[in-house]
């Protein structure tokens, strides 16, 4: 009887134990989905921000301003139309707003650019070209930077997105060793004046890091 009683009570809390240890397992394997789960959120919000410029090259847009627009609306990091509808001058002009909402959260940077980073430049028309006052007449986004620092980026001109060239380095120069380093801006104007280099005002620097393609 003693003996019954005894392994009556050994399967029993052997039992218990199994069934702890079961639970154990199951609560293991749910973590590890989770984190899966989020792994695989994470991979997908950072997906979400992949900046695919490339579809939009050759493509006709009304002007810069709404190059930028049509891909902002497909990425909120870049600006929201709501928080620009504040930061428009007596001009009018988008780019110049876009500028101006940038400038106000600190993130125009003068010197080091990065794929997806907006680019603006100055007094760029035919009314403003002369002008000393600094007006944001023209914006594009940065798509890549060869080895060479020469800073490869999307725009529009003349209604169609094109892609052109900008080094900081040789701000005087088109081309070194027979090479485009500085794309001109300014219609029918061949001075070193009328270089992207001698109009540039600033990247936009996007919030996080997006990849571009």
């Amino acid at each position: 009887m003693r003996l019954f009683i005894f392994l009556t009570f050994t399967i029993i809390f052997s039992g218990c134990s199994i069934k702890s240890i079961d639970t154990q397992s199951t609560q293991n394997i749910q973590d590890i989905n989770i984190r899966n789960q989020e792994a695989y959120q994470n991979h997908m919000k950072e997906y979400e921000y992949t900046l695919n410029l490339s579809k939009y090259i050759g493509k006709k847009s009304a002007d810069c301003s709404a190059l930028i627009t049509t891909i902002s609306v497909k990425n909120d990091d870049i600006y929201s139309l709501s928080d620009l509808s504040l930061y428009y001058s007596r001009d009018g002009r988008r780019s110049q707003a876009i500028y101006n909402l940038y400038k106000s959260k600190n993130q125009i940077n003068h010197h080091l650019a990065s794929p997806g980073d907006l680019i603006f430049f100055n007094n760029t028309t035919k009314s403003t070209r002369g002008k000393k006052s600094h007006n944001i007449t023209h914006i594009g986004v940065v798509k890549k930077i060869k080895d060479d620092g020469t800073i490869v980026f999307l725009h529009n001109l003349k209604g169609k997105n094109v892609l052109s060239v900008m080094n900081l380095e040789y701000k005087d120069f088109h081309k070194v060793d027979g090479n485009k380093v500085n794309a001109y801006i300014i219609a029918n104007c061949k001075s070193s004046s009328c270089l992207v280099s001698n109009r540039f005002s600033g990247f936009g620097k996007i919030s996080k890091d997006i990849a571009v393609k």
